[in-house]
C-alpha cells in the first residue's frame, strides 16, 4: 500500500518532533481587562412635599352668635350652669343695672344656679335677635314659680312672668365677654308678693325668634346718625321737637306700662316728661343700625321737679345715670313707627332716694339669659 501524501506528512512532523525540535514560545497572556467604570449615582428627584388641604374656613360671627345663643338659652331651660359656663370667656362680667353686677365665670354662673332654688320651674323663650358684628341684642321673656326661699323671704308659690332684653358682647371665637342687662326688677317683686299693682305676666315666646344681622349697608350707618338726633332732641326743653320726629301711627312700647299708640297720645306723654325733667340729657353709649331697625344703649340723667311715672315722690335729688336701651324702628320718612324700651327704674329711684337700699331681686330675675 503506497502511503498518502496526508500520512507521509503526520509522520514527518513526529519526526521531527522526536528529534528535539523546538517548540514555539507561549504566547502573552492578554492585558487584563479594564476595572470597570465606577458608578455614577443618579440624584433623586427632590420629594414634593404634599401641602395639607386647606383648613375650611371659619364661619362668620353672624352665624355662630345664633347657633351660640340657641344652646346657651337651652343649657339654661335645662338648669345646666356648667354648661352655660362652656360659653363664657373666664373673665365674664354680668351688669345687672341697678342690682348687683357679677364678675367672672363662676361667680355669674352660682348666681344663675342660686336664681332656680327660687324658681325651680324657670323657663325662658327668645323671641327677637339683633346682630351686628360682635354683639347681639337679645329679647326675650321667662317665667316660673316662686317655690324656693330667696334670702330671708319665704316661698310665697306665685308665678312671675316678665319681658327683658340683653346685650352680649363676643369674642371673635365666639364666647360671651360681657352681658348687659335690662329688666324691671320692682314688677317682678310685686309678682312675687301678689301687689294689686303688679305688672301683668306674659307668656313664653314659642318657635324661632326673629333674627335681624346687620348687612353693613349704608343705610344702616344713617340709622346711627338718626338715633343720635333723636337722642339730640330729646335732651332739649321742648318737647316739640321730639314730637315733630314721630309717626302719626307711632307706637311707644316701654317695659313698665302699657303701650301708647298714635302720635296725639305719645306727644302728651313727652310734654308730661319734659315738664317733670326739664334739665333731662340723654348721652348715648351704644349705637347699632340693624336691619332697618337701630338699638341704642343711652343713660338719662335729669332732676325731677314733678311726679311722673313710679316717680311719685319729689326728693329734690337727680337721677346721676339710668341705663336705657331702645330699639327704634323708623318708617321710610325717617319719622319714629315703633319703640320698645326696656329700663330698671330701680336704678334711678335708688338715685334721687325713693328707694332706700337696693331691694332684694332673686339671681334668676338678675340673670335670666
Amino acid at each position: 500500500m503506497r502511503p498518502t501524501f496526508s500520512a507521509i506528512l503526520t509522520f514527518a512532523t513526529l519526526a521531527l518532533a522526536a528529534c528535539g525540535g523546538e517548540t514555539p514560545p507561549p504566547q502573552p497572556p492578554p492585558p487584563p481587562a479594564p476595572a470597570p467604570l465606577p458608578a455614577i449615582a443618579s440624584a433623586a428627584p427632590p420629594a414634593v412635599e404634599t401641602p395639607p388641604p386647606p383648613a375650611p374656613p371659619k364661619p362668620a360671627l353672624s352665624e355662630v352668635i345664633p347657633q351660640v345663643l340657641k344652646r346657651y338659652h337651652e343649657a339654661w331651660n335645662a338648669h345646666d350652669a356648667a354648661k352655660m359656663g362652656t360659653f363664657m370667656t373666664d373673665d365674664v362680667v354680668a351688669y345687672a343695672y341697678g342690682l348687683h353686677d357679677h364678675s367672672g365665670k363662676g361667680d355669674f354662673t352660682s348666681s344663675i344656679a342660686k336664681g332656680w332654688q327660687t324658681f325651680p320651674d324657670a323657663k325662658t323663650g327668645t323671641s327677637r335677635v339683633f346682630v351686628k358684628g360682635n354683639v347681639a341684642v337679645v329679647e326675650l321673656a321667662w317665667t316660673g314659680t316662686m317655690t324656693g326661699e330667696m334670702g330671708e323671704t319665704k316661698p310665697t308659690n306665685r308665678p312671675v312672668g316678665q319681658r327683658r332684653v340683653h346685650v352680649y358682647f363676643f369674642t371673635d371665637d365666639g364666647l360671651v365677654k360681657e352681658v348687659h342687662q335690662y329688666f324691671d326688677a320692682a314688677g317682678l317683686r310685686a309678682q312675687m308678693k301678689g301687689e294689686k299693682n303688679a305688672p301683668p305676666l306674659v307668656p313664653l315666646p314659642t318657635g324661632d325668634p326673629e333674627v335681624h344681622v346687620a348687612k353693613g349697608a349704608p343705610d344702616e350707618d344713617k340709622l346711627v346718625g338718626w338715633a343720635k338726633q333723636f337722642d339730640e332732641a330729646l335732651s332739649t326743653d321742648d318737647a316739640k321737637k321730639a314730637t315733630a320726629l314721630l309717626a302719626d301711627d307711632v307706637e311707644y312700647d316701654p317695659l313698665d306700662a302699657p303701650a301708647l299708640k298714635g302720635k296725639k297720645a305719645n306727644a302728651k306723654a313727652l310734654e308730661s316728661f319734659f315738664k317733670a325733667f326739664p334739665d333731662q340729657k340723654w348721652t348715648p353709649t351704644n349705637v347699632w343700625g340693624v336691619d332697618g331697625f337701630v338699638v341704642v344703649e343711652h343713660v338719662f340723667t335729669g332732676t325731677p321737679k314733678l311726679p311722673f311715672g313710679r316717680f311719685t315722690k319729689v326728693t329734690g335729688k337727680p337721677v346721676t345715670g339710668e341705663h336705657v336701651l331702645e330699639i327704634w324702628q323708623p318708617n321710610a320718612e325717617g319719622k319714629l313707627l315703633h319703640a320698645w324700651s326696656y329700663s330698671n327704674p330701680t336704678e334711678a329711684l335708688k338715685q334721687v332716694g325713693a328707694v332706700e337700699k337696693t331691694p332684694e331681686t332673686p339671681a334668676a330675675g338678675r340673670h335670666t339669659p
